[in-house]
């Protein structure tokens, strides 16, 4: 398929969600299964197609001094989703190279990821992967530097719970019963959370690479994995302090304002709960190596922030009047098309399109299948 214009590509847009409303009416499955393919394709055609000439441009002048090599550890339910759109956005803005996954969303081992060219190496790393040296330094240059993110164990917990049981369910969260759904859950893991790793258990201490035989009395154990994951990241974000990690993020790698600006992606509604402190303190237990990996790395983080003095602070704020008039803009059902972006202390002028908030709303299961078209391509 081969689209001239936007206006082509619009239509092209238009006839399809038709299509895709038609399918939904008749709940014909096998319809529905090939639109939202072609949803998917024509979306990330828009995203590659249409990039600013000088975007697509490698070593351009957008790119010097900024940090290009990047391996980005995607935490489970800590806003990764959001993210790797940011990351998927500077990658292909940038015509950067991705270490992608041969199929599905998950990198395994190196075995797994779709080969560069002889001469050439990866520039991003952002698939579904558990932390490991020898993966995340496999055909990547000396000068890459790993990042991640961690979130309240808690809050993550019971977003985690609801998400894997209600979106993406398993089996053993669909076991529990819905009165009182996390109080159950917490109160009895013996009972419906066994493993010492799952999607509401350690979550973060898997992907981080903590072995699951690793017990909460085996503290010289956990004191060393920790020792190498402080020296291995540069960087790790704190979920609840996004806008901050963001900014810190920016001043880390050198790039600019537009590269981190971001609409919230795969967000999933739940109800409020709120845990005893009895409950709070038994999770704890159990999550017992998510709860160091969060303390550890918002202790780092915050010795980060004060390191930078009082200008970040400001910045942050500045940062958040941005973010929120690209959020009005493109989420008003009637604008103009464009928003401009003032100069300031810590910007040049630029706008935002119609075109950038459709990039800033696409999610990873629709960039990944045309990410590998591009790679094969880019490494033949």
């Amino acid at each position: 398929m081969f689209v001239e214009s936007k206006r082509e590509l619009f239509l092209w847009k238009k006839e399809i969600f038709k299509m895709l409303l038609d399918n939904n009416r008749a709940k014909n499955r096998v319809c529905m299964q090939i639109t939202v393919v072609l949803v998917f394709t024509v979306s990330v055609i828009h995203t590659i197609a249409f990039l600013p000439l000088s975007k697509q441009v490698a070593n351009n002048d957008d790119t010097k001094g900024k940090t290009t090599h990047i391996r980005f550890l995607r935490v489970h339910k800590c806003g990764t989703a959001t993210m790797s759109n940011v990351i998927f956005r500077f990658g292909l803005y940038n015509n950067l190279t991705f270490a992608m996954p041969k199929k599905g969303g998950y990198i395994t081992n190196t075995d797994s990821l779709l080969p560069v060219r002889p001469t050439g190496h990866y520039d991003i790393l952002i698939g579904h992967s558990i932390y490991s040296r020898k993966l995340y330094q496999y055909s990547f240059g000396t000068d890459s530097i790993n990042i991640a993110i961690v979130r309240d164990p808690v809050q993550r917990m019971i977003s985690a719970a609801y998400f894997y049981r209600d979106v993406w369910p398993q089996a053993y969260l669909r076991r529990v019963p819905k009165s009182n759904f996390i109080e159950n859950l917490v109160r009895l893991p013996d009972v419906y959370d066994r493993a010492p790793f799952s999607f509401t258990r350690n979550s973060m201490g898997r992907d981080f690479g903590f072995s699951s035989s690793i017990s909460i009395n085996d503290t010289n154990k956990i004191d060393q994995h920790l020792d190498m994951l402080k020296k291995d990241f540069k960087l790790v974000l704190v979920k609840e302090r996004f806008n901050e990690s963001l900014v810190l993020m920016k001043r880390t790698l050198n790039w600019d304002i537009e590269d981190i600006l971001y609409v919230k992606i795969n967000a999933y509604k739940h109800e409020v709960v709120t845990l005893s402190s009895d409950l709070i303190k038994k999770l704890q237990k159990t999550c017992f190596l998510d709860v160091i990996l969060y303390e550890t790395f918002s202790k780092i983080f915050d010795e980060k922030v004060k390191n930078e003095g009082p200008k970040f602070h400001r910045e942050v704020e500045w940062f958040q009047n941005v973010l929120q008039l690209v959020t009005e803009f493109c989420n008003a059902e009637k604008a103009g098309a464009m928003v401009r972006i003032d100069q300031s202390e810590w910007n040049e002028p630029f706008h935002i399109t119609r075109e950038n908030c459709s990039d800033m709303k696409t999610g990873a299961l629709t960039y990944l299948p045309m990410l590998r078209i591009r790679h094969k391509k880019m490494n033949n």
